[in-house]
């Protein structure tokens, strides 16, 4: 005898979320969709997601790739999505909410679309840097809505036909922006005041194998130059803490710190940053802290993008694509050397530049801050509720 067919529940979602920082924009998300109503929450996602959803189905945010994917990390991803399968075929849910999960989207798409699951794509892979428009439309193929985060980003979908809406970027709901006006020491103001400097190499396995050496031997260079510099660096998983050590040991670097993830007071605190390419530059920006950005790919992986794929992007920073323009001084793969880099921060760090930088930085915040002064996740959560797009 033929079973009869579960019906999905109306209040039930899916949201998985593939990255640290998209973790951080789901949970948020879903905190505005529990104030419309009652859902229950089905999710993949890391810790933040994790605390606020009813039943955790696994974390991917540990295995998040750059560039080419290790077969390792795929399959332990892909136990999670098997996962996944037996939960909404157990328990079916009225749509799918996707969260800034590149290379594996497609992929979870295709289980969904399966099991004929609306999915909502919340920050989509970055397809809009290198105006990818055929993998943009695979994007918009199987997403009943989309929300952009970038004007960039929004562009290219809605030049395609995509359902798609861009309010702004969440970061501004959480992390208000300073004015700007704050004075940073300077290795030439005749002061002795402590330089702090925040290292940022990465919150992902495969960042910080290709950025931490150079991050702490540039930290090592500054600190030769002065006594003056200290430096700090924020560590998302207790498991990295071991690699900072060995680094520092090896750069016989003493004037280093390892902290939890900065909260936006503790940011704000901070004279310089030297941070891997990502959400956190944007974060840096909003608090208005001078910077350099690093972005490189596995030899690799930059090898199939530069010579088989032609991509070409003018820039690797987020404030600097964003802007359009040079917002931050950028360093990339063979580039990311320690002493530019260390001659970068020193040069960053004299009046003249920052007032540049800071005028940038006014420049990126209203781009971000979008035209409302409505929350902007708020206005993400009622577009996806209703129902139409």
């Amino acid at each position: 005898m033929r079973q009869p067919e579960m019906m999905p529940s109306p209040d039930r979602l899916l949201v998985i979320a593939g990255e640290l920082s998209g973790d951080r924009y789901a949970a948020a998300l879903v905190a505005e969709l529990r104030k419309a109503g009652p859902v229950e929450i089905m999710a993949i996602g890391g810790p933040q997601l994790h605390g606020v959803s009813d039943r955790f189905l696994g974390d991917c945010t540990g295995f998040a790739s750059v560039g080419v994917r290790s077969m390792t990390n795929m399959r332990s991803i892909f136990k999670v999505f098997d996962v996944m399968d037996a939960a909404v075929a157990q328990s079916p849910v009225r749509q799918a909410i996707i969260v800034d999960f590149p290379h594996y989207n497609f992929e979870i798409a295709r289980r969904l679309k399966k099991k004929k699951i609306p999915i909502t794509t919340v920050i989509t892979p970055n397809f809009w840097i290198w105006n990818d428009r055929r993998a943009a439309k695979k994007i918009a193929h199987y997403s009943d809505k989309i929300v952009t985060i970038f004007p960039g980003e929004y562009k290219l979908y809605q030049s395609i036909g995509a359902t798609a809406a861009y309010f702004g970027n969440p970061l501004v709901d959480w992390m208000p922006p300073l004015p700007a006006g704050v004075q940073r020491p300077h290795l030439n103001d005749g002061t002795d005041r402590p330089i702090r400097v925040g290292l940022f190499p990465g919150s992902r396995t495969a960042e910080l194998k290709l950025l931490l050496r150079p991050t702490i031997e540039a930290a090592a260079v500054l600190a030769g130059r002065s006594p003056r510099f200290e430096f700090v660096v924020p560590m998302a998983r207790d498991e990295f803490k071991s690699w900072v050590d060995q680094e520092s040991a090896r750069a016989q670097l003493s004037a280093v710190t390892l902290v939890p993830p900065l909260s936006a007071a503790q940011m704000a605190d901070l004279d310089f940053a030297v941070c891997a390419t990502g959400t956190m530059t944007l974060e840096l920006a909003l608090n208005r802290v001078p910077m350099v950005v690093l972005g490189a790919l596995s030899p690799l992986s930059f090898w199939l993008a530069t010579r088989i794929l032609r991509i070409k992007i003018p820039f690797c920073g987020l404030p600097n694509l964003v802007a359009g323009h040079q917002v931050v001084p950028e360093f990339m793969q063979s580039g990311i050397q320690p002493i530019p880099m260390a001659d970068a921060v020193c040069h960053q760090l004299m009046p003249e530049a920052q007032e540049v930088q800071q005028a940038h930085y006014s420049e990126l915040i209203d781009i971000l801050r979008g035209e409302s002064t409505a929350s902007v996740v708020s206005q993400i959560a009622s577009w996806i509720a209703s129902s139409e797009g």
